[in-house]
């Protein structure tokens, strides 16, 4: 059956936004002689929750850690509200209010859920005590284990504590690497939800990961990445969907859900 829904081009989201609160044009980056990103453009609007799948080694994590700094020098171009990053420390990327969450990225077992949020606003203290109580509102799990160890948290609520101590930088954008990886198909559930509540509290979301379905299911603007080049954009349902990723992605969903 032919595919009958339309699948914006890339190149066609960047024309549609003018002003875009991420843009990434003609990205490229290399490993040694290796070419790990080719020429990528992709853009992320204030309020999106905007998703990158791709096959394993097709440049995800490589384009995220090249946005926020970790990765220099690149090609091309990577403006944030309006500004280049290109020559900014990783802690100046962060007080700008971008910021990256790592994959596998760990709470500070000895400290408290409390002391752990205090070192996300290390960088940014003005506004601290108003997104503590923001932070509480999105995790009441969180709010009630205050005082306790971080190590005494479930991997799903340690997840929580990862996102929130991110909250907690005073960020606008928040670059999240497979923020689904370890968990129960129950978390996952509970994460999906938190991350639309995140979006309705007024952050930006970047996600990129293996999770595709529920990747996908969350993300307002979706892209697919093969071989460090972007192949397919649109909606998150219309690349669900879409034929190609399908066969991009064969044998490689690690759904749990």
């Amino acid at each position: 059956m032919r595919w009958a829904a339309k699948v914006v081009s890339h190149k066609d989201l960047a024309v549609q936004n003018d002003k875009p609160l991420l843009a990434i044009r003609n990205l490229s980056y290399f490993y040694g002689d290796v070419q790990a990103l080719n020429r990528v453009n992709l853009t992320v609007c204030t309020g999106q929750i905007v998703s990158i799948v791709g096959p394993n080694g097709s440049g995800k994590t490589t384009l995220m850690k090249a946005v926020a700094g970790l990765l220099r020098p690149i090609h091309g171009e990577v403006t944030y509200q309006g500004k280049t990053l290109h020559d900014l420390a990783v802690h100046e990327v962060v007080r700008r209010g971008l910021v990256y969450v790592p994959e596998g990225m760990k709470v500070f077992p000895l400290m408290s859920v409390l002391e752990n949020l205090e070192i996300g606003a290390y960088i940014s203290r003005q506004g601290k005590a108003s997104r503590l109580d923001s932070v509480f509102n999105l995790f009441p799990a969180l709010a009630d284990k205050r005082h306790q160890s971080a190590n005494t948290l479930s991997g799903g609520q340690k997840r929580m504590l990862t996102l929130a101590r991110g909250i907690m930088t005073g960020a606008s954008l928040l670059m999240l690497d497979d923020p689904f990886l370890g968990l129960a198909p129950r978390d996952i559930n509970r994460l999906c939800h938190t991350l639309k509540q995140i979006r309705r509290h007024g952050l930006t979301l970047f996600l990129a990961g293996q999770h595709v379905r529920r990747i996908l299911s969350v993300a307002t603007r979706a892209y697919l990445i093969e071989e460090g080049r972007i192949t397919l954009s649109g909606s998150g349902d219309q690349l669900r969907n879409h034929p190609h990723l399908h066969e991009s992605l064969f044998g490689i969903i690690a759904d749990t859900g």
